[in-house]
């Protein structure tokens, strides 16, 4: 994928085909991109960045995966997933089975997995304020920009509302993240969610030329009731994940230079007990 600008209906395997791993070095970035996902895995611990093993997907991951595709390209279901011919996979039949539709890049699918994607999606559309920024949206459109780097920078947007100058994500989460105000704003901040808001509305504005400052994700829980929660988040939280992406880029760019990812535990560290500890 070597496109500048901004560019939808791009197939998910497409878009992720020029992703930065860690095995790639200064040499090998010039075709490829960052994204708010590397930025945000390596910029904690560039050493643990770069030695992890391959990451595997999770069950959490492929339910937010199913119920992207449900809102927002439907009519990518039926190339996408099958359903099951089998209520367990526990017979080498089944097994089997699985492993043939697996092969051919197609997912299997339980009634019961599917049933919970459609009521979060049904409960999505029930919240007045979600179905709103859903109406007359363009969904999945890609941006990708040049840097000052030898690599891109590029993202992929869940929903852009037709009021110019929203951007939106859909992002599931355990019910205890919706339990407060004060559990969502942690939930956002440990999950660096602040950064992704600031890396799409500063790469949205270079690469289409349209400012958008504005960013808001529809909150849905994984289990139910499946509450549902429209959060905006306010400029100084979209800046302040802005700078950290930038600096996270910069970070980057130094260590594939000189081809060094410092650890956290570099050298020998002082380390205090908390300070509750003294209170107690």
């Amino acid at each position: 994928m070597s496109f500048y600008g901004i560019k939808t209906g791009i197939p998910f395997d497409l878009y992720r085909s020029d992703d930065i791993t860690p095995n790639d070095t200064i040499q090998t970035v010039a075709d490829k991109a960052i994204s708010k996902s590397l930025i945000c895995n390596f910029i904690e611990d560039p050493w643990s960045w770069k030695n992890a093993p391959k990451r595997e997907k999770t069950a959490a991951m492929s339910a937010g995966s199913l119920l992207d595709c449900l809102l927002t390209e439907p009519h990518q279901f039926e190339n996408r997933y099958v359903m099951s011919e089998y209520a367990e996979f526990r017979s080498n039949e089944s097994k089997a089975w699985r492993s043939e539709i697996e092969a051919a890049g197609v997912t299997v699918l339980k009634e019961s997995e599917l049933n919970v994607a459609q009521a979060q999606l049904d409960a999505i559309k029930a919240k007045p304020e979600a179905a709103a920024l859903l109406r007359n949206a363009q969904f999945q459109v890609a941006f990708r920009h040049k840097t000052s780097y030898p690599f891109a920078s590029k993202g992929l947007i869940d929903i852009l509302p037709d009021d110019g100058e929203t951007i939106v994500d859909l992002k599931t989460c355990t019910a205890s993240a919706l339990e407060s105000k004060r559990s969502l704003a942690k939930h956002i901040y440990d999950w660096m969610y602040h950064v992704q808001a600031g890396a799409y509305c500063d790469g949205y504005s270079i690469a289409s030329g349209e400012e958008r400052n504005r960013f808001k994700f529809i909150f849905v829980a994984s289990t139910a009731p499946h509450r549902v929660a429209v959060v905006e988040l306010p400029i100084r939280a979209i800046m302040l994940g802005s700078d950290i992406y930038r600096l996270g880029a910069h970070k980057f760019a130094n260590c594939l230079e000189h081809n060094y990812f410092p650890s956290i535990w570099d050298g020998e560290i002082e380390l205090d007990v908390p300070e509750y500890a003294y209170q107690d």
